[in-house]
């Protein structure tokens, strides 16, 4: 963030039960700020008690960018259509009166997903604007170019023959990872780890498999999480044929977004069990899939969302299957799939500028059809916009020169961090 926008300042700090910051910087910041904006996030509901204590002690309005509200998953789990089948069972008083406030008193709503977005429409969300808004992901697009040869270097491979693959367990090891003991929650979800991490391997294994025999290229395995590495050598390599194993490589180390990205531009396709990296890659139209484990949210509902149903595999009945035919698809059209991850993140990015302006400048947003997404992209001089008949103007609740501080508004930024195309 700081190499990207050195203009915008990071601060440390907490807001205590008592309602007391943790640091200066935190209270300074927390003081001269315009408006809160809550990032792509799938737990909301854990910073409501922040935003509860903005509104009442600021008066100033906040909003969520691109979050997911899924009021089953976690604890419940399933396929994306059986967890939207739950929340439309659900009545529309299930959501809570504490969690409500926030959410009521927001300016603004941008779900990611569409199950997210019609759960809080059937709850009689009062938002001021409630609309579809896509992961702030997806306007990422730098890339640390200059990590590519050391990395083809260290993993023995050369630029643009070889395919991403990267591996997840169902729930992450936080506690693992932090060095902290483990709480009851946090054994349970281990345990269910133990139990399903081979079978949920299965699909990736099986597009592996594909990609090696088919293309005698090789497979790099790398992570989105830092325990990825280890699990990988653990778990996935093991279950490897013979034939396989040589041309698979495990990146050994964590590595930055940065690098990811760089590294991804230069591959063949990604193919990933974590929700994110997909995104990554779409930013340079490199073919792309998400293998979706039951126990994730309902945010995997944004691919078809924004025209890429066939980016989605749920790790289910019949996934490993469907993960080797996908393979096949990208190694015979390659361009096909690339044309789609390019318009998918088109599509979001256009729908992030009129995000931004809503955040920044409290604008009006289009109405968003998520299973019209492809049709409403018009694409001239590579410049996307949204052409929808509800595109009238509507009186901004903030502008430029009053709603935000001068640094804001003449450097307009992205929820995911990039400066606004134009701008």
């Amino acid at each position: 963030m700081r190499q990207l926008l050195p203009q915008v300042s990071i601060v440390r700090g907490k807001l205590t039960s008592s309602g007391h910051f943790t640091t200066p910087e935190l209270e300074e910041a927390w003081r001269s700020a315009e408006v809160m904006v809550h990032g792509s996030a799938a737990d909301v509901e854990n910073r409501h008690a922040e935003f509860q204590h903005w509104s009442r002690t600021t008066g100033k309005p906040h909003g969520y960018a691109g979050v997911t509200v899924d009021p089953v998953c976690p604890p419940t789990w399933g396929t994306l259509a059986e967890l939207q089948a739950m929340a439309e069972f659900l009545p529309s008083s299930f959501h809570s009166e504490e969690a409500r406030e926030p959410l009521n008193s927001a300016e603004f709503i941008f779900c990611r997903d569409s199950i997210s977005l019609n759960y809080l429409r059937r709850q009689q969300i009062k938002a001021a604007s409630l609309e579809f808004g896509p992961d702030g992901t997806f306007s990422y697009g730098d890339a640390d170019l200059a990590t590519i040869d050391p990395f083809l270097k260290e993993m023995d491979l050369s630029s643009d023959s070889f395919a991403c693959f990267v591996p997840r367990l169902r729930y992450a090891p936080y506690a693992q990872m932090r060095g902290e003991e483990p709480t009851s929650e946090s054994l349970r979800r281990d345990a269910i780890n133990a139990a399903t991490s081979q079978a949920d391997l299965g699909p990736l294994v099986a597009a592996i498999v594909t990609w090696v025999r088919q293309t005698q290229s090789p497979a790099a395995v790398v992570p989105e999480m830092s325990y990825a590495p280890a699990y990988a050598r653990e778990h996935l390599l093991p279950l490897l044929p013979p034939d396989v194993a040589p041309q698979v490589r495990v990146l050994d180390r964590f590595w930055s977004l940065a690098e990811a990205s760089a590294v991804y531009s230069v591959s063949r396709a990604v193919i990933s069990m974590e929700c994110h990296s997909p995104i990554i890659a779409s930013a340079h139209a490199v073919p792309t899939v998400y293998l979706r484990q039951p126990t994730e949210t309902v945010k995997g509902r944004m691919y078809h969302d924004l025209g890429g149903s066939d980016m989605l595999i749920e790790i289910s009945l019949g996934a490993k299957r469907a993960a080797a035919e996908t393979v096949t698809s990208i190694i015979d059209d390659p361009q096909r799939w690339s044309d789609t991850s390019a318009r998918v993140n088109a599509v979001a990015r256009s729908r992030l500028r009129q995000m931004a302006s809503t955040i920044l400048y409290g604008e009006s947003v289009a109405p968003y059809e998520p299973a019209l997404a492809c049709d409403q992209l018009e694409v001239h001089d590579e410049e996307c916009q949204f052409a929808t008949a509800s595109e009238a103007a509507a009186p901004h609740r903030r502008s430029p020169s009053d709603g935000l501080s001068s640094t804001a508004a003449s450097g307009r930024v992205w929820p995911g961090g990039q400066p606004v195309p134009g701008q």
